[in-house]
């Protein structure tokens, strides 16, 4: 009797699980059969093409890389039960960025939750309409005018600390870079000092940095999905760790603006009158003084995601342009020749980068530019699609989701001639007119872009004028850009550690600029 009934269960639940296997496919039978009108890599049973993305972040991008160049836009890729398709044809990407369809981000972007919250980067399309509304004030020309001070104070510390490299040997530039980014996006973003660069103390960068390559890989590694099994991992341990102490920095910071507020409001003062310059979390959280309300977690959530955005996303691209200019000596010159017919031959010390200077720095602007073209911040983003999309001979079905491959775009051939080459001038007025406007889309495009597009552009700007003016950048063995290693860890990332050397530069009267 116990035999029988055991075996009556084991049939049972063998037929159980057949039956969901078979009402899972149907329910997805649309899916399959449209995807069937897409090229595109082969698929096993069950896992798709997963099998592709195995290894390090270096690997998944190379294989992405591969595919991309591999298959016409749009093609299609199957991760396990899930359908995404791929496009980088500039026209498909216009489609796809302003349509409503395709306005939510997709579901793998939930594997950063538990560090950013629902902030503007993760947010559901209606919490982000709500959010980015309120928040888009605190981007205005008034406010960031206040926060180049900031950044110029910063970057004079920079290169100060950056003595000791002088006439030296090939050295870690991100190590300085990153240091003076979370100096300024502290003090912009919190309104507080880290003295990150004086102190030289990078546990916060060292978090971001073990939380980026964590959330990639684990978006690619689909066994990894489930909660139950990625949090007993090494790596789900790691991520928490690191979490709590990020976390830990923001709470802790809000608790003290929150304390200093109510003793203001006690004492019948505003902390508007006496604070001259005032901090993205202070303007969210006087956004909440007057009706507007954030939660604390949400202010968190908002701040988390700016400090991401402000210190990683402008070190790495600083790094990058560092990588081209010493690359690049011709190039580099022009830059100088452009700073100095701004400041002449004066110290950055003694006649720092001031706001309206920054307007006349069109050519580093071009340098900037075309270094975000090769090496675009966000390489490949991902969104989901909500309902059928049409977009030109496809249409990309409902429950599916499209990945815009945005390093292909900016490399692509057919839309810029030797793209490989570091050439700024693609970007005069004249070069830009003649390109599709969504062929070269750094940060985003369309409704859900990057909010802070204007504050990064400045920050870079004033980092790099500071650096140029003050040293000479030298590479000992320059690389091809196509040999140059990259991987994503979200963000595009070298491999190898970016290595430079500095010299004091001399004007044309023998003297140190």
């Amino acid at each position: 009797m116990v035999v029988a009934m055991s075996s009556m269960l084991a049939i049972a639940s063998a037929i159980f699980i057949l039956a969901f296997i078979l009402l899972y496919y149907v329910q997805r039978f649309r899916l399959y059969k449209e995807s069937a009108k897409f090229p595109g890599p082969p698929n096993l049973p069950f896992i798709g093409s997963a099998h592709y993305f195995m290894g390090s972040t270096q690997d998944i991008l190379n294989k992405c890389q591969y595919l991309l160049e591999t298959y016409p836009s749009p093609f299609r890729v199957w991760l396990a039960g899930r359908l995404f398709y791929v496009a980088y044809d500039p026209e498909q990407l216009k489609t796809i960025f302003l349509s409503p369809k395709t306005i939510e981000k997709e579901d793998l972007y939930k594997f950063a939750r538990p560090w950013l919250g629902t902030g503007l980067f993760t947010a559901s399309a209606s919490k982000w309409r709500i959010h980015r509304k309120l928040i888009m004030p605190t981007f205005n020309p008034r406010i960031l005018e206040s926060f180049v001070e900031v950044f110029s104070v910063q970057s004079e510390i920079m290169v100060r600390e950056m003595e000791v490299e002088v006439n030296g040997g090939e050295f870690d530039i991100f190590h300085y870079v990153s240091l003076c980014t979370l100096d300024i996006i502290c003090e912009t973003a919190m309104g507080v000092s880290s003295n990150a660069q004086t102190q030289r103390n990078s546990a916060y960068v060292q978090a971001a940095k073990q939380l980026f390559e964590i959330i990639y890989s684990r978006m690619f590694k689909i066994w990894l999905h489930p909660d139950f099994i990625f949090n007993n991992t090494k790596l789900g341990k790691n991520m928490h760790e690191c979490i709590k102490y990020v976390h830990g920095l923001t709470d802790d910071v809000i608790k003290r603006k929150k304390l200093a507020l109510k003793n203001n409001e006690n004492h019948g003062t505003l902390p508007s009158t006496e604070v001259k310059r005032k901090a993205f979390l202070d303007l969210l959280m006087e956004l909440s003084h007057e009706g507007a309300k954030f939660t604390d977690e949400e202010l968190r959530e908002e701040v988390d995601t700016m400090m991401i955005a402000g210190n990683d996303t402008t070190a790495t691209v600083n790094c990058f342009v560092m990588l081209m200019l010493a690359s690049h000596p011709e190039i580099q010159a022009k830059v100088y020749e452009e700073l100095r017919e701004i400041y002449g031959s004066e110290d950055p010390c003694a006649a720092p980068v001031k706001y309206e200077d920054l307007y006349r720095m069109e050519y580093t602007e071009r340098v900037i530019k075309e270094t975000m073209r090769i090496f675009p911040v966000g390489p490949l983003l991902v969104r989901r699609v909500t309902d059928d999309l049409n977009i030109g001979e496809f249409t990309l079905t409902k429950g599916s989701s499209v990945v815009l491959g945005i390093i292909k775009t900016h490399r692509n051939e057919e839309i810029w001639k030797d793209p490989m080459t570091f050439n700024p001038d693609r970007f005069l007025p004249e070069e830009c007119a003649k390109r599709h406007p969504y062929a070269y889309i750094p940060f985003s495009a369309g409704p859900r872009n990057c909010l802070g597009i204007k504050y990064a552009m400045l920050a870079m700007k004033v980092l790099l004028a500071t650096v140029v003016r003050k040293y000479i950048i030298k590479k000992d063995n320059v690389l091809p850009i196509q040999d140059i290693k990259l991987k994503a860890d979200i963000m595009l990332k070298p491999v190898d550690v970016i290595k430079i050397r500095i010299e004091r530069r001399i004007n044309e009267n023998n003297k140190v600029d």
